[in-house]
């Protein structure tokens, strides 16, 4: 009986991952440009559009979970420099041409400016909530389009600290570096 049960074992063995073929990207990582609203720096009302680079980094759990790391780098006027991390989870809908998501997370916003009464920085809480569709081109690379509202303390708001909530948009192109 034992004999049976080991020759069964290792004529079953190399068929062990034909019942894994759930075929969906595990580690992913986006490149591209975004785009954030944000108040302005040089005057009291209204909003400035502020153009930097951003990351996705994409840890795929399950076929439609997974979490995702964002990195945004903005280059805000006046000397003034917006680094944003923020880590959260994801939820998608992998179709044949198109992967639908949603995204919510939580992380920080790192203000850095020079001046010519020197180097200042403030960190501050941030979150971020969103959707967007990755848009496959071939088996290892998509384009990404993601809109999702950043929010965070703005140090140069009055009171010292105020918080702001407005739209960012990203764009990129998604390498898949494991599957």
């Amino acid at each position: 009986m034992v004999r049976i049960v080991v020759v069964a074992f290792f004529v079953l063995l190399p068929a062990v991952p034909a019942f894994a073929q759930d075929d969906y990207p595990r580690v992913e990582m986006a490149m591209g440009y975004a785009n954030l609203g944000f108040p302005s720096l040089t005057t009291a009302t209204g909003t400035d559009h502020h153009s930097g680079f951003a990351t996705h980094m994409g840890f795929n759990l399950t076929r439609s979970l997974g979490f995702e790391n964002y990195t945004g780098v903005y280059g805000m006027g006046q000397g003034v420099t917006l680094i944003s991390n923020l880590f959260g989870g994801k939820a998608m809908y992998r179709a044949s041409r198109i992967v639908p998501f949603v995204v919510a997370g939580l992380g920080v916003g790192y203000f850095t400016a020079s001046s010519s009464q020197g180097y200042l920085s403030a960190s501050t809480f941030a979150i971020r909530y969103g959707f967007g569709a990755d848009v496959p081109f071939s088996d290892s690379m998509a384009w990404k389009i993601d809109v999702s509202r950043l929010g965070m303390g703005n140090p140069f708001l009055p009171p010292p600290g105020g918080r702001t909530t407005n739209w960012n948009i990203s764009t990129g192109i998604v390498f898949t570096l494991s599957n």
